[in-house]
């Protein structure tokens, strides 16, 4: 039996929690009859829903800085475990990238024009991770120390969210091309530029390195408190900022790119990320099925939406031949069925993984294989 890592289950319950609203929204989204969300409820439900993707970025900075402190030298040394952790970024990024296919059949691909690809350079929120990620690992090799790499990404953050305003939808197709320009704005529609979504990757660093700090001198009970107490402080300042009369930037998208909007969904994952650790220490949950789905968050994520939008029906997906035309019950049914299907494939692709890692790598390269088979053989 393979001997499954330590985890900490707050960080699994609030990716998990991430991946099963995310289910929510997509089916709520490309299945709701467009009436019905101009309703007062669905504008509540909206902006629930829009702390999923800061949570999913956070916890992934979180994350890395926590991993990192262990392998500081490894990644420093340039080691197996240096590049061990440089394919999983690689990984990330590649499966985003192939979410975003046009058409699933390489001899299609080799035919369509350049414009019919315009779909496949979006970035998307495992781009933004993938990218976020290999960034951190970097500042990691060049700060060599904690302290500079702590400096180093507060500041990189700061001026990511501060800069969002004027970057967001700046069209930089004059000196970049569209597959670089899409990770710096939403000229092209691109759904997660890094301004300003690379800075929920990047303060969740900043909180797991203060994690690490504060836990010499203080226990882990008050630290979550303070990062309770952060995140109302980001809330209430953010607040307070908007009844100022002058306003310090150009005409711009609030909801998307305004810094303190970001703040005030940063302050809410803060309280959010403090909360699970409470639930799970001082109500001691344990696993659940909602830590399995974070702990193989990949696997839930790429999977749902290849329910979604997977065009597996005569090149055509769910959410075309269905589109915006269910009620508000069958929704609902909908988005249960697909959160119990992951969580069922969740949970037995995690079995397998702590019952044998070499039976699920022989699984896992056996289904590439044929993926990879049907991709190039298949006409159209």
């Amino acid at each position: 039996m393979a001997k499954e890592k330590q985890r900490f289950i707050y960080i699994d319950l609030l990716r998990g929690w991430a991946v099963i609203v995310m289910i929510e929204v997509h089916v709520f989204n490309t299945f709701l009859l467009p009436e019905l969300r101009d309703t007062a409820w669905f504008k509540v439900l909206n902006f629930i829903n829009g702390l999923v993707a800061p949570s999913f970025l956070f916890i992934a900075g979180y994350s890395f800085t926590l991993i990192a402190q262990r392998k500081w030298n490894d990644y420093l040394s340039g080691n197996k475990i240096f590049w061990k952790q440089v394919g999983r970024i690689f990984q990330i990024w590649i499966v985003g990238y192939a979410l975003h296919l046009p058409f699933f059949s390489f001899h299609k691909l080799t035919l369509i024009k350049w414009e019919e690809w315009e779909v496949f350079w979006r970035v998307d929120v495992l781009h933004c991770i993938a990218f976020s990620l290999m960034a951190l690992l970097l500042l990691v090799v060049l700060m060599r120390t904690q302290k500079k790499y702590f400096s180093a990404v507060a500041l990189i953050a700061a001026v990511i969210v501060f800069a969002s305003p004027l970057m967001f939808d700046r069209n930089f197709d004059q000196i970049l091309s569209q597959p670089f320009a899409n990770y710096l704005s939403a000229a092209h529609r691109s759904l997660f530029p890094l301004f300003p979504w690379m800075g929920f990757v990047f303060f969740g660093a900043i909180a797991s390195q203060l994690l690490l700090w504060w836990k010499e001198n203080m226990k882990e009970e008050k630290i979550f408190f303070r990062f309770a107490l952060i995140g109302a402080g980001a809330i209430v300042v953010s607040l307070l900022s908007n009844i100022v009369p002058y306003d310090f930037y150009p005409k711009h998208d609030f909801w998307r790119s305004s810094p303190a909007f970001f703040f005030i969904r940063l302050g809410i994952v803060f309280i959010i990320l403090a909360t699970l650790w409470y639930w799970e220490k001082v109500g001691q949950s344990g696993t659940s099925f909602v830590s399995v789905v974070g702990s193989e968050s990949l696997v839930a994520y790429a999977g749902h939406l290849l329910v979604i939008y997977g065009m597996f029906f005569n090149n055509q997906s769910i959410a075309f031949l269905i589109g915006n035309t269910r009620t508000v019950p069958e929704v609902i049914g909908m988005t249960a069925a697909l959160i119990l299907a992951t969580i069922i494939a969740s949970s037995i692709w995690h079995r397998i993984k702590n019952w044998s890692m070499f039976y699920a790598r022989v699984m896992q390269y056996s289904i590439l294989i044929v993926v990879l088979y049907v991709f190039f053989t298949k006409p159209f």
